[in-house]
């Protein structure tokens, strides 16, 4: 009787380690995502400031140039 119940605590514990070490990979792997994400959102608000800034630009110099060629 007694060698059930140790095989069964045994057992429990076993479960008990899987589970946290699943729990362990769940959560970095949550973390890489979220790193992966912000890196994303990140890229894309720089890609849409160049954007704004390469049109900003474009505008300015059409201006100048219709400034200079009315003149």
């Amino acid at each position: 009787m007694d060698a059930a119940m140790a095989r069964k605590a045994h057992q429990t514990d076993i479960l008990k380690q899987v589970g946290e070490r699943e729990r362990a990979m769940r959560r970095d792997l949550q973390e890489k995502m979220f790193e992966e994400r912000a890196a994303k959102l990140a890229e894309l608000e720089y890609s849409r400031r160049i954007a704004a800034e390469k049109q900003a630009n474009k505008e300015m110099l059409q201006t100048w140039k219709n400034t200079v060629q009315g003149h």
